[in-house]
């Protein structure tokens, strides 16, 4: 492995660069799921993005590339040339896995099977090649794989027949191994575009394959009987030659991960109303893997979790009680495609990745995945290293969401190949089987959040189109921002950055489209935002119903302090003094004890302490001393507060201190801060004439008599409880309304 290289790029992100990646690792399972260029043929744009990687021994000297997004046998390769590069293995940014020498076989970005309407290969999919996303389900559909050891066997349908596949070495040949059944008719299917070895068949008698325009294709007779033969590329020994019944691995194997980890919690000894536990991240495992903890949530019995890593795995958490003294880690699943979401459902886990909703099924109950369902695969997927998934949660109907970012360039302006799907809130229906776009207009959304009633909530981070980072309230179709993005984008004044969007128009703004999130956050508030909680219960302190943020970029969590003006929503924000083990992007409510867990992980643009972090923030019964909600008018801004307030201290002009400034909706990254109403740079202060403690004795408002809309305007208090307590903070605040 070559030296590791860091660059400090623009002042924002640190970009890691590795020559030539890092080799594979048996601990990352059996299966690698990522996007992979294939060969240097065709000016290196055969590229399957939605690859799963299946190496053959312990270095991947030899292996297969499967394409579920066209059910096509990418390559295969049998004197090594792997690289995995990029995210998340080596932190490159733009990167990503290829092939570095000549595959044995390979075949075009094209449909693997023909159409069984037309008997053709021709590709539906519009745009430049390779063109972007799954075939039509009508066509071909991908089930996902099974796993019995080492054996993979990958799932789908073509038309109405069932396919099982398994790729494996025999010898000095690789043996692709298929079974087919319920075909209605002759099916074809594409064994390679361009191939260095001899191409044999075994198990159909008389069948050879045919050199077409599109490479070498084998007809499968249709008999009405169940199909099970085997294609071998190379030279293989007359031993290899026997056809598998691949039902016999599709029934679960013996445990890979047999050796847990137990680890003990740390907890708060401190007295203060909120207080952060520690459950010990065994971040050196037997298996050598990242704990970058993606997401996370709880089964029924409230005492175990299962947490996702950036780098591909999910996790069984058991033990979680009041004392954290015996936390059990189990590895659960592993090569997935940079999952970022996970949610439990009816105590089956879901995890959103890069490519796929997984649906996981342990079949003979050893706590490990024997199956991973793709439970819906139905957007664009481009290469892009910064397009991820992130999130996932269900509203009350059982609908799935999750944001998906938008492939921002390297050095964070602009964007790269744009799919339809990029840049929205998506929304999945409780089947799996329909996606459609919720909201659109996102850049880099890494969170998000659906409360009890179905309302969608999402963060963003600063960038083009993004002048600060907000906190959107979401309705159905709204424009969230980005114009590249946008499902509408055509529909605006404002055009594109992406040139192939702008439609032949010269760059135009209309600030008019500036959107209205229900708050800007400044950069030393949040500079990257995660996810939405609301809060479930009482036991949880006095904030019942209310909505919480988290950011990513300042590892914090913060109360939501919202009021809606003409139809405007708008608000702020309140931190609560609480440090986390590393990023906060994900939460979740324990039904079990009614506590609030948080997990994150250290990425770029994050001033996370370690690569990740499962916190539970415990509301101990202390008084709690902080703002609870907000409300302006002309010449106003009214506030409440969880308790009483020293009269003296409450209608002191001088306690509070309130700033504001505005900021610029651009196709630049990001945006300066502006005086109110001025050109210039900085920000306006506001005069607090008076300030009135009102008769329930825990609300004060405050007369501003120069009162504004304003994007940003910063409020800090210094305040006393009736009791004495000390209340030092600052709310941020968005005003559109008044």
């Amino acid at each position: 492995m070559k030296t590791l290289i860091t660059l400090w790029v623009f002042g924002l992100c640190t970009y890691s660069l590795l020559a030539r990646g890092v080799p594979y690792d048996p601990n990352m399972g059996p299966v690698v799921g990522t996007a992979v260029k294939i060969s240097k043929s065709e000016g290196g744009k055969n590229v399957s993005f939605r690859a799963n990687i299946v190496p053959f021994d312990e270095t991947a000297q030899a292996g297969v590339v499967f394409d579920a997004d066209t059910m096509r046998l990418a390559a295969g390769w049998t004197g090594g040339g792997l690289v995995l590069e990029g995210l998340p293995f080596t932190g490159g940014h733009g990167a990503f896995p290829h092939i570095d020498s000549d595959p044995i076989f390979s075949t075009r970005a094209m449909p693997g099977w023909a159409n069984p309407l037309t008997d053709q290969f021709e590709d539906p999919r519009e745009g430049p090649y390779p063109p972007l996303g799954p075939l039509p389900r009508s066509w071909m559909d991908y089930h996902g794989y099974y796993l019995n050891g080492n054996v993979v066997v990958f799932a789908y349908r073509v038309g109405k027949a069932e396919v099982l596949e398994r790729q494996q070495l025999i010898g000095g040949a690789i043996k692709r191994t298929i079974n087919v059944s319920g075909m209605a008719k002759p099916l074809k299917v594409l064994l390679a575009s361009e191939c260095l070895v001899p191409i044999s068949i075994e198990g159909l008698p008389g069948a050879q394959p045919e050199k077409t325009e599109n490479g070498w294709i084998l007809e499968i007779p249709a008999n009405g009987q169940r199909q099970q033969f085997a294609v071998f590329y190379g030279e293989c020994p007359k031993a290899g030659r026997v056809v598998d019944d691949l039902r016999r691995h599709t029934r679960g194997g013996a445990a890979r991960w047999t050796e847990t980890i137990s680890t003990k919690g740390v907890l708060a000894t401190d007295s203060k109303p909120y207080v952060v536990d520690r459950i010990t991240v065994p971040y050196k495992n037997p298996y050598g893997v990242k704990m970058r903890i993606g997401g996370m949530d709880f089964f029924k019995d409230g005492t175990t979790a299962a947490v996702c890593t950036w780098d591909g795995d999910v996790w069984l958490v058991k033990n979680i009680d009041d004392s954290l003294e015996n936390v059990v880690w189990k590895r659960f699943a592993s090569g997935q495609h940079e999952p970022l979401g996970l949610k439990i459902v009816d105590d089956i886990i879901y995890t959103v990745a890069d490519d796929q909703i997984t649906r996981y099924h342990d079949t003979n109950n050893d706590e490990e995945a024997d199956y991973y369902e793709c439970f819906n695969s139905d957007w664009d997927l481009t290469s892009g290293f910064h397009a991820f998934c992130f999130d996932l949660h269900t509203d009350p109907q059982g609908n799935f969401y999750f944001a998906y970012g938008s492939p921002v360039r390297g050095g964070g302006r602009s964007f790269e190949r744009m799919g339809e799907h990029h840049g929205s809130i998506i929304k999945v229906t409780k089947d799996g089987r329909t996606l459609s776009r919720y909201a659109s207009g996102l850049r880099a959304p890494n969170g998000m959040g659906v409360s009890p009633t179905g309302q969608v909530t999402s963060g963003d981070n600063e960038g083009t189109f993004v002048p600060r980072s907000p906190v959107n309230w979401i309705k159905e179709g709204d424009f969230l921002g980005v114009v590249d993005s946008y499902a509408k984008y055509p529909d605006l004044k404002t055009t594109p950055t992406v040139r192939e969007r702008q439609g032949g128009r010269e760059q135009h703004l209309d600030v008019s489209e500036m959107p209205k999130p229900l708050v800007w956050l400044p950069k030393n508030v949040d500079n990257s935002g995660g996810g939405q909680v609301w809060v479930e219960s009482e036991r949880w302190g006095p904030f019942a119903g209310a909505l919480l943020h988290m950011s990513y970029g300042r590892s914090s969590l913060s109360l939501v302090l919202k009021e809606e003006k003409a139809g405007q929503v708008q608000g702020g924000v309140v931190k609560f003094p609480l440090k986390f083990t590393s990023s906060a992007m994900r939460a979740r409510f324990n039904a079990a004890d009614g506590q609030l867990y948080v997990a994150g992980l250290k990425g770029w643009q994050s001033n996370a302490a370690k690569e990740g972090g499962f916190d539970r923030v415990r509301y101990t019964g202390a008084p709690v001393a902080l703002p609870s909600r907000l409300e302006v008018d002309d010449k106003h801004i009214k506030l409440a507060f969880t308790c009483k307030l020293n009269r003296e201290l409450a209608e002191d002009p001088t306690s509070y201190a309130i700033r504001a400034s505005m900021i610029r909706w651009s196709h630049g990254y990001g945006s300066g801060e502006f005086k109110v109403g001025e050109d210039s740079t900085g920000w306006t202060a506001f005069k607090v004439e008076s300030a009135k403690l009102l008769p329930d004795g825990q609300t004060v408002s405050i007369k501003i008599p120069d009162l504004v809309p304003v994007h940003m305007m910063e409020i800090k208090l210094d305040l006393e409880t009736e009791e004495g307590s000390e209340i030092y903070t600052q709310i941020n605040n968005t005003i559109h309304e008044l």
